[in-house]
């Protein structure tokens, strides 16, 4: 009764089957897991292995950059400086001179001006507070100057240094007064003086130094050139001649030595060659009377004269078609028309002749008051006539 029934051997050989097959399925499921574990720490690995070769990568980049960075920051500190240094240069000697006056200026101030209850600080920053307003009133209007000169604005710059000169003059009175001897000089009264009179000169160079570095970057063209520059040895040879071919060369803008010199030459020579020919033709020519348009126009030649003049005798009538009007003068044009017609009036005159009235009146001989060849009165108007004074 307690004795279990015997199992079918087909189930046992199923079920030892199945556990078989569970084995194998156990096994191959852990060799799965296994290479999904080794593929894993292989693309893990592979990861960051390629991390690391980004970071050193960018590592490396970062560096490089930092290193363009600081070679440009570097470069840049350099142009800085050389540009500080460029423009540092040709003022220096007007920062020193100004300031040499300005120490003038503070050590008088510190020594006669500052109140003597003060402290030495107080004094001190006093003294530098008045030299510097002292001294920087001519250099700040000489470089209001400087800035109009750079934008061409010429006027403005000029008046501005003027005013500049002004100033600095009085600066310069007072830097001589306060170490003078009474009016008698000192050699720091005059050395601090002409410290103060010669800044506004000292910066006038600066600024045109800077007009000329502008106008070339601009366009060297721009540059009014001073024309050629002979050597010493033509200089001392040929003075003369050598100051009038530079002044050729200015007048032509010729830079050329060689082509200035000839230039001037050969006008020289047409010169000396017109000269002679001019005189051998005064020497071959009679003197000719200057033409009517070449004679100065005199307003009381255009009026009828009152007193009488002498009675011109009449010239033979000629014959119109025998001279032509280009053969003869308008003097010589308004005598034959006169005599042609001796008591026409200008207008008839100035027709026959042709010419101006004005040129009639100038040129037709005065008749004699009361002879028959006179002109009707009534039909000539007498134009400007004076009035005759009373006895």
């Amino acid at each position: 009764m307690f004795r279990r029934p015997p199992e079918d051997p087909s189930i046992l050989a199923a079920r030892a089957a199945a556990q078989r097959e569970s084995a194998a399925a156990e096994v191959e499921r852990a060799r799965l897991m296994a290479q999904l574990d080794r593929e894993q720490q292989e693309a893990a690995a592979e990861h960051a292995r390629r991390q690391a070769i980004a970071d050193e990568q960018e590592r490396r980049r970062r560096d490089a950059a930092r290193r363009v960075e600081r070679a440009e920051r570097r470069e840049r500190q350099r142009k800085a400086r050389a540009e500080f240094a460029a423009k540092l240069r040709p003022v220096l000697p007007l920062l020193l001179i100004n300031g040499g006056a300005a120490y003038a200026q503070a050590a008088y101030a510190y020594n006669q001006i500052a109140p003597a209850d003060w402290n030495t600080t107080s004094r001190v920053a006093f003294a530098i507070a008045f030299a510097a307003a002292l001294e920087s009133i001519a250099v700040y209007v000489q470089w209001h100057a400087h800035d109009a000169l750079l934008l061409k604005a010429h006027a403005t710059a000029a008046s501005l240094r003027r005013a500049a000169w002004v100033i600095a003059a009085v600066v310069a009175a007072i830097n001589y007064a306060h170490f003078a001897d009474g009016i008698a000089p000192t050699a720091a009264a005059v050395a601090f003086a002409l410290l103060s009179l010669l800044s506004p000169w000292l910066w006038g160079l600066h600024t045109r130094r800077a007009q000329h570095v502008q106008l070339l970057a601009e366009d060297a063209d721009l540059i009014d050139d001073a024309g050629v520059e002979f050597s010493p040895k033509r200089r001392r040879m040929f003075p003369i001649r050598s100051l009038m071919a530079a002044r050729w060369s200015i007048e032509h803008n010729e830079r050329d030595p060689r082509k200035a010199w000839d230039g001037y030459h050969t006008e020289r020579a047409a010169r000396t060659a017109a000269r002679k020919a001019n005189q051998a033709q005064k020497v071959t020519t009679p003197p000719v009377d200057p033409t009517p348009d070449e004679m100065p126009a005199d307003p009381w030649d255009h009026a009828e004269p009152v007193i009488p003049t002498p009675h011109v005798p009449a010239r033979k009538p000629v014959h119109p078609a025998r001279v032509t009007a280009r053969s003869l003068t308008a003097a010589e044009r308004v005598i034959d028309a006169h005599t042609t017609e001796p008591t026409a009036n200008h207008e008839r005159i100035a027709r026959l002749a042709q010419v101006s009235v004005s040129t009639v009146k100038r040129h037709r001989p005065r008749p004699v008051t009361g002879s028959p060849s006179a002109p009707d009165a009534a039909a000539t108007p007498v134009a400007a006539t004076p009035a005759p004074i009373a006895a």
